[in-house]
Parts: C-alpha cells; structure tokens; sequence
C-alpha cells in the first residue's frame, strides 16, 4: 500500500528523484539498443539509410504522438503507475530487436518501444518537479543525466553481448531488464503522494503563453541535430572505417559527455538562469560538431564527447524553462517539449537518410550540424519569466 508520507521535504524529493533516474536509466538505455545495432541491421536487413533513418522516426514519432495527451491527462488523473509500465514495455520491446527477421517486425517492435516511453517521460517528470523543489534546474538535470547515463551505456551493453553471445541471444536482456525495473518501482511507491490525497492542479486550465512556443522552437531545433547524430554516429563512424565497437564507443562518448555537462548546466541555470546557459551550451554544439566531422580519425572519440557534451547540456534546462513558464501544467508541458519536439525531430531523420543516401552522410550532417546555432539565435526572442530571471 502506498505510503502517506509527504513528498515535499527535500530529502524525500531527491530519494524519489534519485530513483526516478533509475527508472530514466532502464528505459533509454533499453531504448537505445537501436542506434549502436544499426551498422548490423544495416548489413543483416539490406536497409538503405532512409530506412535506417525511418526505423528511429518510427519510434520517435510514436512517443512524440502520445506524450501531450497523456500529459494532460497526468495533469488531471496523476497516474504515476505509469512510470513503471512505460519502463516494461520498452525493455520488453527492446529486448527482442536482435531476433526481427524483417523491416516489419522491427516496425512492431519499435511502435510498443515508442509507447512505453511515452507513458514513462510525463509522468516522471512531473513527479521530478511536484512539491515545487527550490534547486529545480538541479534536479531536473539529475533526472535527465539518468536517460542520458542508460542511452550511453546501450551500445557498450548490447554490442558487447552480441559480440559474447550472439545477437539472436538478446531476448535474454529481458531478465536484468525487469530486475532493474523492480529495484526502482518497488520503493518508490513510498515517495508517492496516494492519488485520494491529490487535486487536479490549479492551473491545469491556464492558456499557454506566447514565450512557451518560442521555447519549443528552441528545442525541436536542439533535438533534430541531438537526434541525428545519435542516429547515424555509428554509422559515421563505420563510414570512416570504424569498427561496431568504435561506432559503440562514439555513442557512449557522445552521451556520457552530455550526461556530465547536464548536471553543470542545471546547476548553473538555478543560480544564473535557463535562458543564458541554453544560448551559451548551443552555440558552442555547432563547431564541435563540425569538428567530429571534420577533425582527423585519430580525435574522434574526443571530439565526439565535446560535441555531445555541448549539444547536451540544455535539454534539461530546457525542460524545467518550461515548466516555469505554466505552473501546475508540468505534465502537458513535458509531453510538449519531451515528446511532440523530439517527435518533430525524429520525423527529420527520414528526409536526412534520403538525403545521405544520395550526397553523402558527412556532407549532409554538416549541415545538421548548424542546427544548434540556428537554435541559439531563436532563443535571443525568448523572454524568461521575471522570477526565474531574477532567481
């Protein structure tokens, strides 16, 4: 039975942050299986890189769909059980990408990975902020770090194992899988306000502001460059003669890197505010990007770190700007800026795939990798809220 216990003392928020960036951790590391197995699918399947690209739309759009709506639905039920069903179905999902036979059941497969995610995001970030904690920025960037963290340990995880035992063999993933998902879901129903205590917020009814889709612009724009290299790093990678694990390697650097200047960037957007540590993170992607691109073989591995630790940084920042811009409307606006941007995002990564495939991968990631910079200068028309300035 859920505990009564209130939520609000700042050790009970960071506990249950703390586990909620387990959960994040399960659920995107699972879900990031696909990326690294590209190259393999690739060669396996006989995919074109239009198709490679649409496998990850697939997904994205699917969660990005389902997000909005069932933020706002957060917003009026609270149905935090959603945060450990959304983490089952993915790995469930996830776990058998290694055995598809086909296009098709990759499709299947990355439909239910998309909607266990889109159950999951909204309502954990709507728990990360309830209770309105005073290091917000902090706490958000703790959460997301955990998504990141788990995405960057897929492709060691999943090519590491096909290389031991076989890609057919990843349904067996499923048993550590679900034992994670037990260790985080299993106390957290203690940090739980129980759902007779709670009322609809009151402003789950406000208009959303002007300043909110200059935001979002800000974002979808942020998440179609983060998206696309993400994607096609491996694939990069391969294309200048690395090896799976070079590709795998790449990923995680870009993550890991992210991953750490999350935290940084959340904790100086509490003291500094969002908007000058956004501007600052997404001006400095674009040339690092260009450089992974461009620089020599030799510095790829760093060069990919210092490209996802920049491109990174502002996606929880982000995420929290937009909380603060409609107050008690934290799960519609998770399920704006999390799912329906990155949804918007992913849809790009089609068109880039067709593109690549007839003028090349580099040419045509040179420049996605403008799309950061193009960000920053939208966000110059972005008007913080007087409080969040001033904090």
């Amino acid at each position: 039975m859920i505990s009564d216990m209130p939520t609000t003392s700042p050790k009970r928020q960071w506990t249950r942050t703390g586990l909620l960036f387990v959960g994040h951790a399960v659920n995107d590391g699972f879900g990031g299986f696909l990326a690294p197995l590209l190259p393999l699918l690739i060669s396996r399947l006989d995919l074109s890189l239009a198709l490679a690209g649409l496998l990850s739309t697939i997904r994205i759009v699917t969660n990005s769909v389902l997000q909005p709506s069932l933020g706002h639905l957060i917003d009026r039920k609270q149905l935090s059980s959603l945060v450990v069903i959304g983490p089952l179905l993915t790995v469930a999902a996830m776990c058998f990408v290694g055995r598809a036979g086909s296009f098709g059941s990759l499709v299947v497969l990355l439909l239910v990975a998309g909607t266990g995610t889109s159950l999951f995001h909204p309502a954990a970030t709507s728990l990360v902020t309830a209770g309105k904690p005073a290091r917000a920025g902090f706490m958000m960037a703790f959460f997301s770090s955990g998504g990141t963290v788990g995405a960057a340990l897929a492709p060691i995880v999943i090519v590491g194992f096909a290389a031991a035992f076989s890609l057919e063999r990843s349904p067996w993933l499923i048993l550590p899988g679900f034992a994670l998902i037990a260790a985080f879901a299993i106390p957290l129903r203690r940090y739980i306000t129980p759902r007779s205590e709670r009322t609809p917020s009151e402003g789950s009814r406000a208009a959303l502001p002007r300043r909110l889709f200059v935001l979002w612009g800000v974002i979808v724009l942020a998440s179609m460059g983060v998206m696309a290299f993400s994607s096609f790093l491996a694939v990069l990678v391969a294309e200048r003669g690395g090896s799976a694990w070079d590709g795998g390697a790449a990923i995680s650097a870009f993550l890991i890197a992210g991953a750490a200047t999350e935290f940084l960037a959340g904790n100086l957007s509490d003291r500094y505010g969002r908007k000058v540590v956004m501007l600052g993170s997404l001006a400095l992607a674009t040339p690092f990007l260009l450089a992974f691109l461009r620089g020599p073989s030799t510095l790829l591995l760093p060069l990919a770190a210092l490209a996802g630790a920049f491109s990174l940084a502002s996606s929880p920042v982000g995420i929290v700007a937009a909380h603060e811009c409609v107050p008690g409307r934290t799960g519609l606006v998770s399920g704006l800026v999390m799912g329906l941007a990155s949804g918007v995002g992913g849809v790009a990564l089609t068109p880039i795939g067709w593109l690549a495939d007839r003028y090349g991968l580099v040419l045509v990631m040179s420049f996605v990798a403008f799309l950061p910079l193009a960000a920053s200068i939208l966000l110059l028309f972005y008007r913080e809220p007087a409080r969040q300035a001033s904090a």
